[in-house]
């Protein structure tokens, strides 16, 4: 059920969505964020960036009205100073961990999803 990226991930803040690949982007009132693979960062020009992120994601398929999976998992990480960056789509929920945290976090979520 949960599906670890080999792939490192930047979390960046632009002007505007570049012509390049990237994970997600998140477009509010105040600003553009990318989440993208790091080995992509060269070619745009972020105002700011995260790196060294892994991307986990969790291979159950929900509908929109499941309550309590997130906080659950937020949870779980917070009890052990694990922060995470949450992303979902319309059927699949996803947490961006720093590099340094992925082994821990893989560890008490496999006990906190069954």
């Amino acid at each position: 059920m949960i599906e670890v990226s080999d792939e490192v991930f930047a979390v960046v803040n632009v002007k505007s969505i570049p012509d390049v690949d990237f994970f997600a982007a998140v477009r509010d009132f105040e600003e553009i964020t990318l989440i993208m693979g790091e080995d992509s960062l060269e070619k745009v020009r972020p105002l700011k960036a995260e790196k060294g992120y892994r991307l986990i994601t969790f291979k159950a398929a929900m509908s929109l009205d499941t309550v309590g999976f997130i906080a659950k998992i937020s949870s779980a990480l917070a009890e052990n100073q694990i922060p995470i960056l949450v992303l979902s789509s319309y059927s699949t929920d996803h947490i961006l961990v720093k590099e340094e945290f992925v082994g821990k976090a893989v560890e008490i979520l496999e006990k906190v999803v069954e």
